[in-house]
């Protein structure tokens, strides 16, 4: 349960800029936007709704926008047909390829690590963190944050969880990096948290100065708790927070 309390003292102090998201499942039809059936969007672009206007976002399996997105959210078994080509060099003719992975082998290798959680009801719902009642909790918490922003947080989830590795950023798409991974690492004996949105092909969808950080909501909560006695309240953190503020 959020306690709206450390939160606010939280988004206060590394000066954000707009709610993170937080990401959940249900199988009660959500009051909000989703993509039109049979139209191609991409996740990012309908994502802007929710963090510029604070409305809530969701897909389903006839509602995804993206048949990558679709995959990575776990409602379809594969991306698209020779996704193994298309990442890597195509096929003459047919399509070319994105030339992220260098062979149709290597592409191989990294879906078959993949393997995105099976989506566990009809909804995959996003909306602003401060917008989930007292009852509610997502499964996920993602940030969309410039680099001096990024540096507190990524600095503050290494502080919260006593490491120095607990934020890492593995190859794959951008909504992979939002959501999948970050299910993943809910299981793991030490979580972490995911660094994200470098995915070429979806960048043009965020602003140029934009990057995702995402991780399980049980290391978010985490987080919260760490504000007061962190390096938050440095000189050192103040003057980063004073160009945040320009």
């Amino acid at each position: 349960m959020i306690d709206f309390e450390l939160y606010n003292r939280f988004h206060e102090a590394l000066g954000l800029k707009e709610s993170p998201l937080g990401i959940y499942y249900t199988n009660d039809k959500p009051e909000g936007v989703a993509p039109k059936e049979g139209i191609h969007v991409c996740m990012f672009g309908l994502l802007q709704n929710a963090r510029k206007k604070g409305k809530t976002v969701y897909f389903d399996k006839t509602h995804f926008g993206c048949p990558g997105g679709a995959y990575y959210m776990g409602f379809f078994e594969s991306p698209r047909p020779n996704i193994e080509y298309f990442l890597s060099c195509g096929i003459p003719g047919e399509m070319e390829g994105e030339r992220y992975i260098k062979t149709p082998e290597r592409a191989r290798e990294y879906f078959a690590r993949m393997i995105p959680r099976r989506a566990p009801a009809a909804y995959c719902v996003f909306k602003p963190i401060d917008q989930f009642k007292t009852d509610m909790e997502p499964e996920v918490v993602v940030f969309f944050i410039p680099p001096d922003i990024l540096s507190g947080l990524f600095t503050l989830t290494n502080y919260a969880l006593e490491r120095t590795d607990a934020v890492y950023a593995p190859f794959g798409s951008g909504c992979g990096a939002i959501l999948t991974y970050p299910l993943k690492e809910t299981v793991r004996e030490q979580p972490r948290a995911v660094l994200g949105m470098f995915d070429v092909s979806a960048r043009p969808t965020v602003e140029k100065d934009v990057l995702t950080l995402a991780m399980p909501y049980f290391l978010f909560l985490r987080l919260l708790e760490n504000v007061s006695g962190s390096f938050l309240e440095t000189e050192s953190w103040k003057k980063v927070r004073g160009r945040i503020e320009k």
